[in-house]
């Protein structure tokens, strides 16, 4: 038995919901028809959202005549016991640069504008796997950039209890 096929992760939420979708042959707009929400919602949540609402995902199983499973799975190896190295951060936030092709030397050289984006748009596992790889004056560095949202900013001032000014 090819013990390998146990380490490999499940696919994404999103890259199923795609697959289920175009085996059953809908396209976007029907599928967000029959489950009751919008054709911009569908591709978000087929892109690799990651902030699903529970009650639209019971909607496109339904949709999609498959049902939803919900688990928590322990992990193998604690996540807060080693740091992260390039590569694993590397892997972990490249989906959130659908417009450049991210290289291990972004992160250092441009690594306001990564932490920006990890922040603004990233899921709770990829800034918590920043925070420690960059460490918290890096996010205080980042949360200071224009670019950021106010709403992100202030989140981010009241967890690093540090006020920051704007970058203009």
């Amino acid at each position: 038995m090819n013990d390998k096929i146990d380490e490999l992760p499940p696919p994404l939420l999103g890259t199923r919901i795609r697959t289920l979708r175009k085996e059953r042959g809908l396209t976007l707009s029907k599928l967000a028809q029959l489950a009751d929400t919008s054709t911009p919602t569908m591709h978000r949540y087929e892109s690799g959202w990651d902030r699903f609402e529970l009650s639209t995902l019971r909607r496109i199983a339904n949709a999609l005549d498959a049902s939803l499973e919900i688990r928590l799975v322990p992990n193998r190896t604690s996540p807060r016991s080693a740091e992260p190295d390039a590569e694993e951060i590397l892997r972990l936030v490249a989906p959130l640069f659908w417009d450049h092709k991210l290289e291990i030397q972004d992160l250092h050289r441009h690594q306001d504008w990564v932490l920006g984006r990890v922040l603004m748009f990233g899921s709770p596992t990829q800034v918590t796997a920043v925070r420690r790889y960059f460490g918290d004056s890096a996010l205080s560095s980042a949360i200071r950039r224009r670019e950021i949202d106010s709403r992100t900013r202030n989140y981010w001032e009241l967890i690093l209890e540090e006020p920051c000014t704007r970058e203009s």
